[in-house]
């Protein structure tokens, strides 16, 4: 197991050998150690110009003031992770530039879901019920994805970090519920009722207004011999849609409704 593991699914969380490293000194240095990390992952990643990353955590500093604060946050980061003997360091720098050592044992929750699914998308199965082997990725990547990235971490005098972390928290949601309401279609259709229910009621806890797991939720409930509960759930749709976007629910979802309500959805 590498000796660094960092999270920012639904928050931000680092261990060192599984304890749970508590000391940060600041959300600077958490975001300078998220964004390090993240964009390290990237392809084609490159070191980070000190100068930029001044800009990014004191936007509206003077150059020798933001720079002299970055000096600063580096010196509590790795006095925070400290390099253990004969280990390689965890950051590469110099002057001029900053940037995550490749060759540093470390996990990152974020770069180890991208990659189950780059290696789902190339994989040459024609449905996800013919490839075990990405239905276990996608359980993986499902497991991994705890909430929002960096839930509760802003830098409120850094509009240029806190629009870098919006653009990655948004892709990563999208794809997240994407990969959610997958599984529960796939479970769904194997006549997996529980855990279809399992990921459509993941979806709502992002999303509560979003109709197509509501739909799912109905169905394996109807289909699980559950239908007051199926009914229930059409009640909670339309009341969360009235509060949250003040619409109706949409004819398929009402015709779903009817359905169900007749007896006529069968497992």
């Amino acid at each position: 197991m590498e000796a660094l593991s960092i999270a920012l699914f639904g928050g931000f969380a680092v261990e060192v050998k599984g304890e749970l490293v508590s000391a940060f000194e600041s959300n600077k240095v958490r975001a300078l150690l998220a964004y390090l990390t993240v964009e390290a992952s990237t392809e084609g990643a490159r070191p980070h110009q000190r100068s930029l990353l001044a800009d990014l955590l004191w936007p509206d500093y003077p150059e020798e003031i933001a720079r002299r604060n970055l000096r600063h946050v580096l010196r509590q980061l790795r006095q925070t992770l400290p390099e253990a003997a004969g280990s390689p360091p965890l950051l590469l720098t110099n002057y001029q530039t900053i940037q995550i050592n490749p060759a540093y044992p470390y996990t990152l929750d974020v770069a180890h879901f991208a990659q189950l699914l780059a290696e789902t998308r190339r994989c040459l199965h024609r449905t996800l019920a013919a490839c075990a082997d990405c239905r276990a990725r996608y359980a993986e990547a499902a497991q991994l994805y705890r909430g929002d990235f960096l839930a509760g971490l802003a830098l409120h005098d850094s509009e240029p970090f806190d629009e870098w972390a919006l653009v990655q928290r948004e892709g990563l949601h999208r794809q997240a519920m994407e990969l959610f309401f997958t599984l529960a279609t796939y479970h769904e259709e194997q006549g997996e009722y529980e855990k279809a229910q399992q990921y459509a009621r993941r979806q709502l806890e992002l999303e509560p207004w979003r109709e197509e797991a509501h739909r799912q939720l109905m169905r394996v409930l109807a289909r699980s011999d559950q239908r007051s509960a199926a009914l229930a759930q059409y009640a909670q749709c339309r009341k969360i849609l009235a509060a949250e976007l003040g619409v109706e629910p949409d004819a398929e979802t009402v015709a779903l409704y009817e359905q169900i309500r007749a007896g006529d959805l069968r497992g």
